[in-house]
C-alpha cells in the first residue's frame, strides 16, 4: 500500500506535499502519546491493562511464552519425572549454602525433600551424566555436615537408596577453594576483548570447524547462570541458503546475509522456572553465554557479529518453520561467524567513556 501511494504521489507531483502531511500527522501523535496517553497508562495499573488487552498485542508473544515455559515446568516437576532445571536450581542453592561463612547448622528444609526426589527421578532418566555426579557430591557433602533430624534423617535415606555411581568417580564436583587470579591475566583479557569486533565482511565458506564450535561452546557454558539453571543453546547453521533466509528475518543483517557462512541461533527458553519473576532469564543468561562465545571464537580466529533479534511475532513465526524448536523457545539473538576477509572494513564504534558508565557509591 506504502509504495502505491508513494508512486501514485510521485506521478502526480504531491510526494512532497504528502511527505510534510506525514511528517506533521507524525509529531501530532508523538505530543499526544507523550503528553497525554504515557502519563495516564504510567499512573494508572488498570489503564495500562485495558490498553494492552484491547489496543496492543506487543506483550502478547511474551505472555504465551510464559505460560507455555510453566507449563512444561510443572509437568514434569508434578508428576514424578526428573526436571534437570528444578535440580540444578536445588543444588546451586545446596550448594550455596555450604559455601557460606556463617554457616548454618541445618538449612534447605523447605525444598530438601523435593532435591533427593529430583536426583532420583534424574538418575532414573539420565543414568551417569556430569549433572547427578554434581548432585550427589553436594548431597553427600550436606548430609555429612548436617544434624541427624528426622527431615535429614528421611531425606539421607532416599539419597541412599539410590545407589548411584559417579561417571568420573575420582573428580569432585561440589565447592571448593578458588585458585589465586594470575596478574597478567586482565592484561591477556583486555587484548582479546579489544581484538573482538562485529564483522560484516566474511572469507566465503568460511565454516567454523565442528572442533572450533565444541570449544567455543564450552566455554560459554562456563558464563554466570542465575542458580545454573543455563535456559539456553546454540543451534548452528551452515547450509548457505538456510543461513541467508534466517538472517534476513533479523531487519539489521539484510544488508549482509548473503555473505555470511554460517549463523548460531541462540535460543532461550522459558522453562526453567514457574515464576514469572524470572521470564527474562534466558535473555541475561543467554547474552552472558552469547558474548563468552563470541570472545572464544575471536580466540581461535574465527570473527562474529552478534546481531539483535527484534520481538516480532512475524519473525517468530518465519524462524519456526526453519528450525525445530520447543513451543517455550524463541531467539535471543543471532551470531553471524566466519574467517573475516583480509583489509575488510569494520565500524569504529566509539564507546562511552567510563565516567558515563560506571557510578561509585
Amino acid at each position: 500500500m506504502r509504495k502505491l501511494l508513494r508512486n501514485w504521489s510521485e506521478k502526480t507531483g504531491q510526494y512532497e506535499r504528502l511527505l510534510r502531511l506525514y511528517f506533521k500527522w507524525s509529531l501530532f501523535i508523538k505530543r499526544l502519546e507523550t503528553r497525554v496517553l504515557i502519563p495516564v497508562l504510567s499512573a494508572s495499573g488498570l489503564m495500562r491493562k485495558v490498553y494492552f488487552a484491547l489496543f496492543s498485542d506487543v506483550f502478547s508473544s511474551e505472555m504465551k511464552l510464559y505460560i507455555l515455559g510453566r507449563q512444561a515446568y510443572l509437568k514434569r516437576s508434578l508428576f514424578q519425572q526428573g526436571n534437570p532445571s528444578h535440580l540444578r536450581r536445588n543444588i546451586h542453592r545446596l550448594e550455596k549454602g555450604l559455601m557460606a561463612e556463617n554457616r548454618k547448622a541445618f538449612f534447605g528444609a523447605d525444598y530438601l525433600l523435593e532435591t533427593v526426589h529430583q536426583f532420583a527421578y534424574s538418575v532414573e532418566e539420565l543414568q551417569q551424566c556430569t549433572l547427578n555426579d554434581w548432585a550427589f557430591d553436594v548431597l553427600e557433602q550436606y548430609f555429612q555436615c548436617s544434624p541427624e533430624v528426622p527431615l535429614v534423617t528421611q531425606a539421607q535415606g532416599i539419597f541412599s537408596a539410590v545407589n548411584y555411581l559417579k561417571l568420573l568417580p575420582a573428580v569432585y564436583r561440589g565447592p571448593f577453594v578458588k585458585s589465586p587470579t594470575d596478574q597478567e591475566l586482565y592484561a591477556r583479557f583486555q587484548q582479546l576483548a579489544q581484538s573482538r569486533k562485529s564483522v560484516r565482511s566474511f572469507v566465503p565458506g568460511s565454516v567454523p570447524s565442528a572442533d572450533v564450535l565444541k570449544r567455543a561452546v564450552a566455554l560459554a557454558a562456563l558464563a554466570p547462570s542465575s542458580c545454573n539453571r543455563q535456559p539456553f543453546r546454540f543451534v548452528v547453521l551452515t547450509e548457505a541458503p538456510l543461513v541467508g533466509d534466517v538472517a534476513r528475518l533479523a531487519g539489521g543483517a539484510r544488508s549482509f546475509a548473503e555473505g555470511i557462512p554460517a549463523l548460531a541461533v541462540v535460543l532461550g527458553s522459558t522453562a526453567v522456572s514457574p515464576s514469572p519473576g524470572d521470564r527474562h532469564l534466558m535473555y541475561i543468561d543467554g547474552s552472558l553465554a552469547a558474548m563468552s562465545f563470541m570472545l572464544a571464537l575471536e580466540s581461535q580466529g574465527c570473527g562474529s557479529c552478534p546481531i539483535n533479534w527484534p520481538d516480532h511475532q512475524k519473525a517468530d513465526r518465519a524462524l519456526r518453520k526453519h528450525l525445530t524448536m520447543k513451543e517455550y523457545e524463541r531467539p535471543v539473538m543471532l551470531i553471524a561467524m566466519g574467517m573475516a576477509k583480509d583489509n575488510s572494513m569494520v565500524a569504529c564504534s566509539v564507546r562511552k567513556e567510563v565516567e558515563e558508565l560506571l557510578e561509585i557509591l
